[in-house]
């Protein structure tokens, strides 16, 4: 029962109100007839870029009404949390890496960790990824898309995405 108050807590702070505009402009004329009353939208504020270098625990799985994907709800050491979009495989309660420094054991990387290009092994599967450093979102953000990668260099890395 306590998790659960927790989780709630959690997701309050994590969660903004989105202003209807009413179809007005700037100064206040009503410029697109026919916008106005409709339901009260929360926006849920994920972290893009994922640059704590930190483990945290992936405690809950969350629809966002907002998006085709799902959400999950990380936990650090140091008591911050935040959303993360999360890939398939995985499960609450493992741990997922966010950051952008050096790992000690690179054998161990599982799905949903977050760390540059160079760091990955070949043939990972990959999902939200950056075109730039430090630019945030890019590439494979939807529900339950993903690229691989299957080359790279000092500089660059080479993704095979998926295509019908």
């Amino acid at each position: 029962m306590m998790i659960y108050y927790a989780i709630k807590f959690l997701k309050k702070k994590l969660i903004k109100g989105i202003k209807k505009m009413g179809g007005r402009c700037n100064s206040g004329r009503v410029t697109v007839r026919g916008q106005g009353g409709g339901n009260k939208k929360l926006y849920r504020v994920i972290d893009f870029y994922r640059r704590l270098n930190e483990y945290g625990e992936l405690i809950a799985i969350l629809y966002d009404p907002n998006r085709s994907s799902k959400l999950g709800l990380i936990i650090f050491s140091n008591s911050l949390s935040s959303f993360i979009l999360i890939q398939k495989e995985v499960k609450i309660g493992s741990l997922i890496y966010l950051g952008t420094k050096f790992m000690q054991y690179k054998s161990i990387i599982q799905n949903g960790y977050s760390m540059p290009l160079s760091e990955m092994p070949l043939y990972s599967v990959l999902s939200n990824v950056e075109f730039k450093p430090f630019t945030g979102k890019g590439l494979c953000r939807a529900a339950d898309t993903s690229c691989v990668l299957i080359g790279k260099t000092k500089n660059k890395g080479v993704l095979k995405l998926n295509s019908n």
